[in-house]
């Protein structure tokens, strides 16, 4: 009695599929990417990459896997940040547009000054994020452009300041920040990155 050819049985994958593995590392990397933002914003660039790892719950080896060298981490967090402020500005142009444009640009000075240290230790190594990163700054720079013609629309704002004034605006209150040394103290740097709001309101005729 001849015996039918069978199907080699298919082994049971030992790690799951490679889409939930890319999705597992992908979710390796946004925790490690945060806990590298909080601990750089608290404790300064000298932080240990195994210290990181160890807040973000993974292994030393996941970080130095996505992360070969110290500074692939500076630029990534630096990235990311850009990536989540142009996510929050979309969502503000659903909403009043008299003060989406305020509530945008106060989280650009906010996230610039808790992350000074970084963009100082890219500007060390010659990294500029807008040749590094192009498409995410451009598309941040589109989302606040987006805003600034809404607010001018609505009245808010001024209406001879360009979208390039504006960004050019956000990277002078991180230098202002810098030299007040108000990057510690939110209230400091608050304060700062008010003043430099307050002049692109309407001003009285």
């Amino acid at each position: 009695m001849s015996s039918q050819p069978t199907e080699p049985a298919t082994p049971p994958a030992a790690h799951g599929s490679d889409r939930e593995l890319r999705a597992d590392a992908r979710r390796n990397r946004e925790r490690v990417l945060r806990a590298a933002q909080q601990m750089f914003a608290a404790d300064g660039l000298g932080v240990p990459l195994d210290e990181i790892a160890r807040r973000a719950g993974v292994g030393p080896g996941t970080v130095h896997r996505h992360f070969p060298a110290k500074e692939d981490l500076y630029l990534a967090v630096a990235v990311d940040q850009l990536e989540q402020l142009a996510a929050q500005a979309k969502a503000l142009a659903a909403g009043d547009p008299a003060t989406a444009l305020f509530t945008q640009l106060s989280a650009m000075m906010a996230s610039g000054a808790e992350n000074i240290a970084v963009k100082s230790a890219l500007a060390a190594a010659e990294f500029d994020l807008r040749t590094a990163a192009p498409e995410v700054a451009a598309d941040l720079t589109r989302q606040v452009a987006h805003l600034l013609d809404r607010a001018q629309a609505a009245h808010a704002v001024r209406d001879d300041v360009t979208a390039e004034e504006v960004m050019a605006l956000i990277a002078g209150a991180f230098a202002a920040i810098r030299h007040a040394g108000a990057e510690a103290s939110r209230r400091r740097s608050a304060h700062i990155a008010q003043l430099i709001l307050d002049g692109l309101r309407p001003q009285p005729r």
